[in-house]
């Protein structure tokens, strides 16, 4: 498709999704429909509930949502050209197929423990699941872009309606017992609510307001950050966030400026965090509390139990369930051991540096592939879904990437096909190929 002299994304659908008696030639099903099918399944897909286990159905629904959308999986995996699938599969090979076995090596995990161990990495499949998904109920790119829009502003609306209306009774100070209402001695009472469409939210905002200035929204965003410091008080993930939010800003840019400002930034911003972080040491620990204990505990018994072993480093231990016959806990005879503490290095403790390095280039990838699919389409959420993985790697050194990969999975299955539904014209009968992808000079495929 050539408009105005350049070439634009061009996405064409699968054989096995073009009726030859009947031409598509819009959304399959109606309006109303389509968004609440996308306002329903969304959640699902982000990992909305993955680790609620309060909340009973949505939590099981969410455990079990990798294997409901299999089909579509297997679908999009086998017929749909999609960018970037082959090294996806590769890595799912590692994380599946060898990694189980190593636990059984090095842990002792037996056969069905060992395969229970991967049910966190299933959601990265949700890259397939809903590429697929997306292709069926094919939604206008407005509507997908709405759809994200409402469930961001919902988040923090939904965060401060329970902020306000739950009784302190709610509130646990055991993980065991609830993850979503906590009440801790070092940050008091919070409310730690699923974040991936709050901070997309954030993002949008931004990158709108540096295309069309607005006042109200940068007032969304300061509204927003007040809420995540006074109710959230995630402190590295609103950091992580305030950092994107800025790149987003200097990025946006003049040239010039971008220059001026960016120079400024990297001459004082890390003097100040330096200055503030050695001015009161002390102040700064007492601050973390108990998670900086747990995690420095963590950091010596997993680095202890690597030792000196060189396929250890390379290739990982595993992981054990705390519902298998041997925990982790058993192992080092200490409770207080989380690889979901240890950012990079729990990567490397449970799949090895060969793992983490998949992974690294798995989230990197994915963000030049945004990156590609975002040129020639000036839109701030389609920006946005970049910045979130930007987001994922600012916060990578602290949360560990394998605990919520099916973020990674539904930000590409979003920027991909918003790409594909930016250039699409409705009146025009989709071709019967295969997906492909092309860019003005490039490629988006692997």
């Amino acid at each position: 498709m050539r408009i105005a002299g350049k070439r634009r994304a061009v996405v064409t659908l699968p054989r096995a999704f073009v009726q030859e008696s009947a031409p598509r030639t819009g959304e399959r099903l109606s309006g109303a429909m389509t968004t609440a099918l996308l306002l329903a399944c969304l959640p699902l897909f982000a990992q909305t509930f993955y680790y609620l286990h309060e909340l009973t159905l949505p939590y099981l629904l969410s455990k079990g949502w990798p294997i409901l959308t299999l089909p579509a999986t297997l679908y999009a995996a086998i017929w749909l050209h999609l960018p970037a699938k082959r090294y996806y599969l590769i890595y799912l090979a590692y994380a599946l197929g060898l990694t189980p076995f190593v636990s059984i090596l090095q842990l002792g995990n037996g056969l069905i423990d060992a395969l229970i161990t991967t049910v966190k990495i299933w959601p990265l499949t949700y890259y397939f699941g809903l590429s697929a998904a997306l292709y069926w109920l094919s939604p206008t790119f407005a509507r997908t872009r709405a759809a994200l829009v409402t469930l961001g502003a919902g988040t923090f609306i939904l965060m401060l309606a329970l902020w306000l209306l739950m009784p302190t009774s709610s509130y646990v100070n055991n993980p065991e017992l609830g993850k979503l209402f906590m009440i801790e001695e070092e940050r008091g009472y919070r409310i730690y609510m699923p974040m991936f469409f709050g901070a997309l939210f954030l993002f949008y905002l931004t990158r709108s307001f540096m295309q069309r200035p607005d006042l109200l929204k940068p007032l969304a965003v300061l509204i927003g950050f007040v809420l995540l410091l006074t109710i959230y008080k995630q402190r590295a993930a609103i950091a992580a966030m305030f950092i994107v939010c800025g790149y987003g800003v200097l990025v946006s840019m003049a040239p010039r400026l971008r220059l001026l400002v960016g120079g400024i930034a990297v001459a004082t911003v890390p003097v100040a965090v330096a200055y503030f972080m050695l001015r009161d040491v002390e102040g700064l620990a007492d601050s973390l509390g108990g998670s900086l204990t747990v995690r420095q505990t963590s950091f010596a018994l997993g680095s202890a139990f690597l030792g000196e072993d060189p396929w250890r480093w390379l290739f990982g231990v595993g992981a054990t369930t705390r519902f298998g016959s041997i925990t982790l806990a058993d192992i080092f005879q200490n409770s207080n051991f989380y690889v979901a503490d240890l950012g990079w290095f729990g990567v490397v403790f449970e799949y090895g540096i060969v793992g983490a390095a998949l992974l690294a280039g798995l989230y990197v990838l994915s963000f030049f592939v945004l990156l590609r699919a975002t040129r020639g389409i000036d839109d701030p959420m389609m920006l946005a879904l970049s910045d979130y993985i930007l987001y994922m790697l600012v916060t990578s050194p602290v949360y560990s990437l394998v605990f919520t990969p099916g973020e990674l999975g539904v930000v590409l299955a979003l920027g991909v096909y918003m790409n594909r539904a930016h250039g699409r014209v409705v009146s025009t009968p989709a071709p019967p190929h295969r997906i492909s992808f092309s860019t003005h000079r490039h490629r988006l495929r692997t």
